[in-house]
């Protein structure tokens, strides 16, 4: 278990994250563990983490390095006293994601450290990370738009229709595409604590956006953009096959 009074949030950074679904969440958690404590007194303290999966430091996708001495992702111990309490699952280069999907070790350890926390949350592609490891099994989650066809080849998870920014399902909370997580956390935040401590961490930030353009999402878009695949097939190269495999490799693993 985590220390008494302590609530550890840990984000699991690779090589080939997206910068801003590590970014947000740090940025913001971190916001919460100082502002907290006038609107919640009583409230254990944040401690707001990256762990990395790649060594000790990794490359964003857009080639910033992050760290130099980052703590690797552990599972925790049958008497560890300093636990994840809520997992963080950012989204990245989908090359990477597949090869990170694909291996067992890195799932399963993934796994172990959700399944232990009180709650695990993806943003963007990451939710391609969490389904892969078993975590969002048995659950309704949402993704990046265009990965929302993948997403739906595990047969175990139900797809939220349309485009939610999150979805909030159980211990499972999950995002839409790279800017949802900024919504996200702020939902966790209340979550985690309540509306006012939520509502001053958007005003520390000021967070109102405002957006010169409406092209969030398919909903909104005009001609030309993107679509998911024909008939909703998963169109990410490699991907579909990618899955594929991840499943067949977790049923013979159970058999």
């Amino acid at each position: 278990m985590t220390a008494p009074n302590k609530f550890v949030i840990g984000i699991a950074a690779y090589d080939g994250v997206d910068l801003m679904d590590i970014a947000a969440p740090y940025e913001l958690f971190n916001w919460m563990a100082s502002l907290e404590s006038e609107y919640n007194p009583g409230a254990p303290v944040r401690e707001v983490r990256v762990y990395s999966l790649d060594g000790s430091r990794v490359i964003t996708r857009d080639k910033l390095t992050i760290g130099a001495d980052l703590p690797a992702l552990t599972a925790p111990g049958p008497d560890s006293t300093d636990k994840i309490d809520l997992l963080w699952i950012p989204g990245g280069d989908p090359m990477r994601l597949e090869q990170l999907m694909l291996d067992e070790k890195a799932m399963d350890l993934l796994y172990e450290v959700g399944n232990a926390a009180q709650y695990t949350a993806s943003v963007c592609e990451g939710a391609m990370l969490a389904a892969a490891s078993g975590l969002l099994d048995g659950h309704c989650a949402t993704t990046h738009w265009a990965f929302l066809p993948c997403l739906g080849l595990f047969p175990s998870i139900t797809v939220a229709p349309g485009y939610p920014r999150y979805v909030i399902d159980g211990n499972r909370i999950t995002g839409g595409g790279i800017s949802s997580g900024i919504d996200e956390v702020l939902a966790i935040i209340a979550l985690l604590s309540n509306d006012n401590v939520a509502g001053a961490v958007q005003l520390m930030v000021q967070y109102n956006p405002q957006p010169p353009f409406h092209q969030g999402d398919p909903s909104q878009a005009t001609p030309p953009v993107y679509t998911p695949g024909e008939n909703s097939t998963c169109s990410i190269p490699g991907m579909a096959a990618t899955i594929d495999r991840v499943i067949t490799a977790r049923e013979s693993r159970r058999a």
